[in-house]
């Protein structure tokens, strides 16, 4: 790492942070009011009510159906929960403080245990009672921005295991480890004293050999951060990529010989913008550029300028040859989802019509062209949070699994979900009640069947005002859940998580 850079970089989230004035809002921020009054009229937007319990355990009652005796670990989820602190209410679904959800399943049982992640914006926060802190799409009265990139971090995107720690992660500042026994938070992992307190993203990718790959991106100075940590949980390098302005990147992809980062064209072009993503603009005209980085030279890039589009969510990535890569995702246009419902769907305004067109992508580079061939694949409909099994990480993967959704109902989220053979070309499915809204699910790789996976996510029924579990076999996922349990209570809907086998 180029210490000069780096020094600058710190020094600017430095000052880019140290603006408030205050720690106390004077006046309350959001609409609570405005949000209750939509929530008896769209009784679906239960799950961005948000909780106010900072711990929280209760066990699963199964209503059909039995565990495999051979799912005997832990399903850990993160997501944003607590939307309201005192009179106070965040504005965008990205903002509030992260609770880690841990579902245990033992001998036939499953268990949850929720606990606020324990950064210090989030104690802070629930201790006083109001907002106190600038976030990702709120800003306000006198609102602090913590002094650091950290004084601002939630916590709230992704929970990953690796090396025997277990790491809640953002993406504009530290992970933070978790006991996993537990779920109390130990304070911020520090890779070493010359990247604490970087941005460390929310999805990390591990390699064949067990090692965590995982980038950042910094504001000011414009730079994307590449980071190698060893199976081990040791730094092995970093680099430092400067750039012209800062793209928003939420996830990324590895192959067993590159780095791939795509880089849509929404960047940091208004660095006095209040709350964060007041900073960045969507610039359409603009390419989306791919940059492919040598994991034995991470100085060696190609840059692919592509046409403009917008993605939150990787499948897999695997090289073709020398100079093809191959990999699946979704697209979208531009990322109103981000600018617009994220903020609709907390303040209660959503309109119950499709704004944002998303679809499941695969593509081929040409490292030589310098060019993309990309197939968009319509007949799911709307699709998000893609997921596909551990096992053939890296290659050219079987099975992807996304959530979509069959028709439009006036309710904000997914109700089905889809298990697509890349091979094939078939679509294995099953859609949830109309009550129902999916969660991102999971796919936990059957002992001794290659190919075959359990496939485990939540849903939220807004109807019975509660939280449910599902456990479905992947080679007949069409046949429904084989076991389903209910939590009684409605957690606030989330967004990551893995599973741990005991």
């Amino acid at each position: 790492m180029d210490r000069r850079l780096f020094m600058k970089m710190f020094a600017g989230l430095l000052t880019i942070s140290s603006l408030p004035k205050s720690l106390y809002a004077k006046s309350p921020i959001g609409n609570q009011a405005e949000f209750l009054q939509a929530l008896k009229e769209k009784p679906w937007l239960l799950g961005y009510l948000g909780t106010d319990q900072l711990e929280i355990r209760a066990d699963l009652r199964i209503v059909s159906g039995r565990v495999p005796s051979e799912l005997q670990g832990y399903f850990f989820r993160n997501g944003p929960a607590l939307h309201n602190i005192g009179p106070d209410r965040f504005k965008h679904w990205f903002d509030a403080p992260g609770m880690v959800q841990k579902f245990t399943f033992a001998d036939g049982v499953i268990r949850f245990h929720g606990r606020l992640v324990g950064t210090r914006r989030n104690r802070t926060e629930a201790q006083r009672g109001n907002i106190l802190f600038s976030a990702f799409g709120t800003h306000g009265h006198d609102l602090s921005s913590g002094g650091s990139a950290d004084g601002q971090n939630a916590a709230n995107i992704n929970i990953v295991r690796h090396a025997d720690d277990l790491l809640a992660l953002w993406e504009g500042g530290s992970a933070y480890l978790i006991n996993a026994e537990t779920l109390e938070t130990k304070g911020p992992k520090v890779w070493s004293p010359e990247t604490a307190g970087l941005p460390f993203g929310a999805h990390p990718r591990f390699d064949q050999d067990g090692s965590m790959w995982n980038i950042g991106y910094s504001v000011n100075p414009a730079a994307l951060i590449l980071y190698h940590i060893s199976a081990g949980g040791h730094l092995l390098k970093t680099h430092i990529l400067p750039q012209m302005v800062t793209p928003m990147i939420h996830d990324f992809m590895i192959t067993e010989s590159k780095i791939v980062i795509v880089a849509p064209p929404y960047v940091s072009s208004k660095p006095k913008g209040e709350s964060f993503i007041d900073k960045f603009e969507w610039q359409g005209a603009q390419p989306t550029r791919t940059l492919v980085i040598d994991k034995n030279n991470l100085t060696k890039v190609t840059d692919i300028e592509l046409d403009p589009f917008w993605v939150f969510h990787f499948g897999n990535a695997y090289d073709i040859s020398p100079t093809e890569i191959g990999f699946d995702f979704v697209v979208y246009d531009n990322p109103d989802f981000m600018t617009r419902e994220a903020f609709s769907v907390m303040d209660g305004s959503w309109d119950g019509q499709d704004h944002v067109k998303s679809r499941y992508a695969q593509a081929i580079l040409n490292l030589t062209t310098k060019t993309a061939v990309i197939d968009h694949f319509d007949d799911f409909g709307p699709v998000e949070f893609i997921r596909t099994d551990d096992r053939e990480n890296l290659t050219q993967h079987k099975q992807a699994l996304m959530l979509s959704r069959s028709t439009h109902s006036g309710v904000y989220g997914f109700s089905r979900l889809n298990l697509y053979d890349r091979q094939s070309e078939s679509n294995r499915f099953f859609d949830v009640s109309t009550s129902e809204i999916l969660e991102e699910h999971i796919m936990v790789p059957k002992q001794g069947h290659d190919n075959q996976s359990w496939i485990i996510g939540t849903a939220l029924d807004w109807k019975k005002g509660l939280t449910n579990l599902s456990v479905y076999d992947g080679a007949h996922l069409s046949d429904g859940p084989i076991v389903k349990a209910e939590l009684d209570l409605a957690l606030p809907l989330g967004l990551h998580g893995n599973y741990v086998a005991r």
